[in-house]
């Protein structure tokens, strides 16, 4: 492409020329990152769709990709449709994925590995594509396509695995929280049966570890644990503790702690919180201990109430229980609550912990 020099034109000023040739330049300039693989109906419109030239950087090389045209598109038989248009970000090879016919249709999940470009929207009996029916969803340069270092997918391991990156990714950024009471979330501490002069309350659990790590070598084919959440406990005992996420043997995120027990006792008194857990190993970016659980209350003999879990960087952690069993932790990592009882009442469960995570974002550079 013939380069030119951006020059800034000022209309409400006067000129002494025209500002055209100018401005013909500035949008030659312009052109090379707002055209790259824009997508648009064909001339004359039909059942297809075409995206200009774009580039993309594999591997640290430019890649120079020519436009393209996809494959005849199917109208939907009864429903109206979205089907979703993306780019290979190491080939540059466009695809389309149909959506689900739907009086309210929603588009596709975008596939793994892919960048998007475009949805189109599609209704029964329709004879062309144009571009009122093409929504432009391109990631602007410096996180897509064309772009370098662009995000090429995320994998999100919910239970334990084995880690395989996609196709051109050459470095990862790992986020990890731990399973149990600071790191999954340990469960809450579970309550005595009370006699009538008697209460009881126990704490939530903390919430698990966290850690947040850049690696540019080593991270594949690594083994992915997911710890688990502290399981629920009863009749005045600690809240069992979470157990550790890990990638492979690079970053660590311990569990958290188990919620204190809620011994049956005369009211006036504060259950202290469970403490955070170790701090996490191994995050580059981040490495922090979990949030502790929070205090139990035994305020009267009809006032009572179990501690919150400590939350987790994904969201909350479980209600502590008024007179009640304590509630499971809410968010990956986060804590379960305490559970609580009035006079003359039984023991109750505390809340489970939540389980852990581990989300790895895979990068092109």
């Amino acid at each position: 492409m013939t380069v030119h020099t951006y020059g800034s034109i000022d209309f409400n000023q006067p000129n002494t020329g025209s500002p055209f040739p100018t401005l013909n330049g500035d949008l030659t300039v312009l052109a090379r990152l707002a055209a790259a693989f824009a997508p648009h109906e064909t001339a004359p419109p039909s059942m297809v769709v075409s995206i200009d030239a774009g580039a993309l950087l594999v591997a640290g090389a430019p890649l120079e990709v020519k436009a393209q045209t996809s494959t005849t598109i199917a109208p939907p038989a009864a429903s109206p449709r979205i089907d979703r248009v993306t780019i290979s970000p190491t080939t540059g090879l466009l695809t389309v994925t149909p959506g689900t016919e739907a009086a309210n249709p929603v588009p596709p999940a975008l596939p793994a590995g892919q960048l998007p470009v475009a949805q189109l929207r599609l209704d029964p009996g329709m004879t062309a594509i144009t571009n009122a029916r093409i929504r432009d969803e391109r990631i602007p340069a410096g996180g897509g396509a064309g772009a370098a270092g662009g995000l090429l997918g995320i994998q999100t391991f919910t239970s334990s695995g084995t880690y395989t990156p996609s196709a051109g990714t050459t470095s990862v950024v790992v986020e990890l929280v731990g399973g149990g009471g600071a790191g999954g979330g340990g469960a809450g501490g579970g309550c005595a049966a009370t006699s009538g002069s008697q209460g009881s309350a126990g704490s939530g659990g903390s919430s698990g570890s966290y850690a947040r790590a850049r690696l540019t070598t080593g991270f594949t084919g690594l083994s992915v644990t997911v710890g688990a959440g502290g399981a629920a406990t009863s009749a005045a005992s600690r809240g069992n503790a979470g157990t550790a996420s890990t990638f492979g043997t690079l970053v660590t995120a311990p569990g958290g702690l188990g919620g204190m027990p809620g011994f049956a006792t005369t009211p006036g008194i504060v259950v202290g919180g469970s403490d955070a857990g170790p701090a996490s190993t191994g995050g580059n970016l981040v490495n922090t201990a979990g949030n502790p659980g929070h205090h139990g209350f035994v305020l009267g003999l009809t006032a009572v109430v179990g501690g919150n879990g400590g939350g987790s960087p994904f969201g909350g952690g479980g209600s502590g229980g008024g007179n009640g069993a304590g509630l499971s932790g809410l968010a990956p990592g986060a804590g379960g609550g305490g559970a609580s009882s009035i006079a003359s009442s039984g023991a109750r469960n505390s809340g489970p912990g939540a389980n852990g995570i581990v989300i790895v974002y895979e990068y092109s550079a």
